[in-house]
């Protein structure tokens, strides 16, 4: 019996290639298009996936100021870790990472280089990561001063294809030299919110104080230095929540009880955040990586989701529009014996075949497109297409519900007509039937609406950012890694005179130091209140330290007051007395003009003079605030130069200034960047959520053009001798496709109405993670609106072409 459905529906489709044709291509493009973004969700979700990950949970650090919330980090104290496993049963074990930014040389083979993405760690780190020694002890790879693990690329870049095993690496700093001895390769953490290149001994971190004559072991005892990542690894069956119903009282006795903290009003909230929510959900301060967004992969999730709706939704217009084809057959096969259940099987083994055939062909193009697609939404996807177990259950679960909906509608709708009204030739559609179909239709145009919109203002918002002014020139900036080996003795000796030769150079306009840059996170903060009486409570700023160039390097514009002086510091004293503040700042401190703070004395300790208000910049995107900014004349600043250079001639200028360098700093390496294209890299999420968003919205509408063109094609099936009617009564094409096509307009401009809430809801929820965001304009609703208006008119008049050219008479003889 099956075989004989099979071969009857083969025949069917084969009969009616063009019909097949247009029905696999709507079907494989929502299905890979799924796919894709399945495999996009899988990945964004999948970060951190470690044997003990449903067990490993980082604490967030809150901190407040006479009440109010002022800072989230990701970061906290360094005894958190080791108290918590003292006194909560709860906790198995810890492990605590602090950022290590150093320079490593290898002096036999002349290497050096800046490495930015290694950890102090704990040796409990290994095991709880489940990191995967290759080489060395894991159980004392960490264990003792001054050890280093490197991952395998680390290894070959410094020493080749030589065991590495006991060999050094020097770390250079200003006062002293460190020689790490390597304890241990391991394979790098594959798929995590943590990028790894190197590990060290945490033990290493004491002992850079104990170099400098600090026995007090901050690195165990401070609660002022949150600086550190705490990791717990909880016991089996803990639950969370009520272990962090503990927290309050254990930050009251040790946290909040340290005398500075009373003083000064400040209090601590210690929170838990599971390891595998971290990339997606938490988005603090002194995160170790960019994260990813929930918001935008739950949205991307629904745009698969909506595009495979309109998919079968187009599946059945399309499968509807041939009924008066199929009518005939029907009413034949009825009347020689055919009961009802036996047509409905027939036309599900029909859209069974159709759905799978599409099915096969989705998961070919999904192979074949995932490369482009990596490159689209850059990221490490998997070598070729991959979806976890998980996912294929799913996917094989929508695509049953999906197959079994969209088929089943067709084959009860085909397999219930009338015998003797077909055969007489007065066969109608009903009613209801139209109902469904143009609610399907308006289902397709509003899912469209909503998807063009939305595109829309994802381009405007991201537009908007990157258009708009940021306070501060760094076009055709360069920017150098500070030199880090000298000490600060002999540092302006060495400074000045690279910096004056520098200059010399033919195509260096400016060179200024400073001790953070624009598009970093500045985490050099303090609190800071006003001198005089009535306003003791001070405010948290972020700290910048400058020298004279900093400014007019920038082209940053005073409000009010002067830039710094030499003057203003004398010699051999690394930081000067006054200060400049940014308009944010002086709001802040209740000054009601830039003016007002000028000569204001401020600051905790020695107060500080200001002498100059600069107007707002911002030193990161537009995604975040502009923070109270706190500018100090620093002598000492070094951790990066930046040089502005002229647009012609680039890569001799970078050459020349490499020379001075080596000559210069011969310790250190030199690493650079321009700063526009640095600047430009926060954006780069939001870029490819917009180039993902918009070519999937531009498929979902071509999807439901075709389902519109199904629906015309079934309308004029059914009204073909009215047509004929008109055309021998002496109507125009014009005016037949204007009959046929009103429906279809009144049908969008419904759409597009509904999907107005719909869209400014979607989207003002989306706009609010951005500190500055465009305003929904209506233009964008009534764009959208044309857009489907154009596509749809375009597949209507088509059919409608068609048939008001053709032949009357065809449509009007008897049967």
């Amino acid at each position: 019996m099956f075989y004989n459905y099979f071969k009857i529906a083969i025949r069917s489709l084969l009969r009616r290639k063009d019909y097949s044709v247009l029905n696999i291509a709507g079907l494989t493009t929502g299905l890979a298009c799924c796919l894709l973004l399945f495999q996009y969700v899988a990945f964004e979700k999948g970060y951190d996936a470690f044997p003990k990950a449903d067990r490993i949970a980082r604490l967030r650090l809150d901190t407040y100021q006479h009440g109010n919330l002022i800072y989230q980090s990701a970061t906290s104290y360094p005894p958190f870790g080791p108290l918590m496993k003292q006194q909560f049963p709860e906790i198995e074990d810890y492990c605590r990472l602090s950022k290590a930014d150093l320079l490593l040389s290898n002096d036999e083979r002349d290497l050096k280089f800046r490495e930015e993405k290694g950890y102090y760690a704990d040796p409990s780190f290994l095991p709880m990561f489940d990191v995967q020694v290759i080489k060395g002890d894991s159980r004392t790879a960490l264990s003792g001063l001054d050890k280093i693990m490197l991952s395998e690329e680390l290894a070959r870049k410094y020493f080749g294809n030589v065991d590495p095993l006991g060999k050094k690496l020097v770390y250079r700093a200003p006062y002293f030299t460190k020689l790490f001895e390597v304890s241990g390769v391991f394979h790098p953490l594959a798929h995590s919110h943590l990028v790894v290149d190197y590990l060290l001994s945490y033990a290493t971190v004491g002992s850079y104080f104990r170099l400098w004559g600090d026995q007090s072991r901050p690195e165990e005892t401070s609660w002022g230095w949150d600086v550190f990542y705490t990791y717990l690894l909880l016991r089996p069956g803990t639950d969370i929540k009520k272990l962090e119903a503990k927290f309050p009282g254990f930050c009251d006795r040790y946290v909040n009880n340290v005398e500075f903290k009373r003083a000064g009003g400040i209090r601590n909230e210690v929170y838990i955040m599971p390891l595998t929510d971290i990339h997606l959900h938490s988005d603090y301060g002194e995160e170790a990586e960019v994260n990813g967004n929930q918001q935008t992969v739950t949205f991307l999730f629904l745009v698969a989701l909506f595009i495979l709706c309109i998919a079968w939704v187009n599946y059945i217009n399309l499968a509807t529009a041939r009924s008066l084809e199929r009518a005939r057959e029907v009413g034949v096969r009825k009347v020689i014996g055919a009961t009802r259940l036996s047509l409905v099987r027939q036309f599900l083994v029909e859209g069974i075949l159709i759905n799978l055939a599409s099915f096969f062909i989705a998961l070919m193009i999904a192979g074949l497109v995932t490369p482009w697609f990596k490159v689209l939404i850059s990221e490490e996807l998997p070598g070729g297409f991959y979806l976890p177990p998980t996912y294929w259950t799913m996917a094989a679960f929508i695509f049953i519900v999906g197959t079994l909906l969209s088929g089943t509608y067709p084959a009860f709708i085909l397999s219930g007509f009338k015998a003797a009204s077909i055969l007489k030739g007065s066969f109608k559609s009903s009613t209801k039937g139209l109902i469904l179909r143009k609610g399907l239709i308006i289902f397709q145009c509003l899912t469209s609406i909503v998807l063009v919109a939305g595109m829309m203002i994802v381009y405007c918002q991201i537009n908007f950012m990157r258009s708009q002014p940021l306070g501060v020139d760094i076009s055709q900036m360069l920017v150098v890694n500070g030199a880090s080996s000298i000490k600060d003795t002999a540092y302006q000796g060495i400074f000045q005179p690279f910096k004056h030769s520098v200059l010399q150079l033919p195509g260096v306009m400016s060179l200024t130091a400073s001790t953070s840059t624009m598009g970093k996170e500045n985490t050099w903060t303090n609190r800071i209140a006003r001198s005089d009486p009535g306003y003791s409570n001070p405010l948290v700023f972020r700290f910048l330290g400058v020298d004279e160039e900093f400014i007019p390097a920038y082209g940053m514009k005073l409000v009010a007051g002067r830039n710094f002086s030499p003057t203003d510091s004398s010699a051999g004293v690394s930081e000067g007395p006054s200060v400049i503040i940014n308009e944010t700042a002086a709001r802040m401190l209740g000054f009601s003009t830039p003016e007002q703070a000028i000569n204001m004395k401020m600051g905790v300790g020695v107060p500080k003079t200001i002498i100059g208000v600069v107007q707002d910049y911002h030193t990161e995107s537009f995604h975040k605030i502009v923070y109270p900014q706190w500018i100090i004349l620093r002598r000492s600043a070094r951790n990066f130069y930046s040089i502005k250079i002229s647009s012609r001639n680039i890569p001799a200028t970078i050459a020349a200034i490499r020379e001075k360098w080596k000559t210069y700093f011969p310790n250190d390496a030199f690493d650079y960047y321009f700063l526009d294209e640095f600047f430009d890299k926060q954006y780069a999420a939001d870029r490819h959520f917009g180039a993902v968003f918009g070519v999937f919205a531009g498929i979902a509408m071509v999807i439901a053009c075709l389902g519109i063109l199904g629906l015309a094609a079934y309308n004029i099936q059914q009204r073909t001798k009215e047509i004929g009617i008109r055309k021998v009564l002496g109507a125009s094409v014009k005016n037949i496709m204007y009959q046929l096509s009103k429906d279809f307009v009144k049908l969008i401009i419904l759409a597009t109405l509904t999907g107005v809430p719909v869209t400014w809801w979607i989207m003002h929820t989306w706009l609010q993670q951005f500190a500055y965001r465009i305003e929904i304009g209506w233009w964008t609703f009534l764009a959208a609106g044309c857009i489907l208006m154009i596509l749809s008119m375009g597949a209507i008049s088509f059919q409608a072409i068609k048939a008001a050219t053709a032949n009357p008479t065809k449509s009007l003889r008897m049967e």
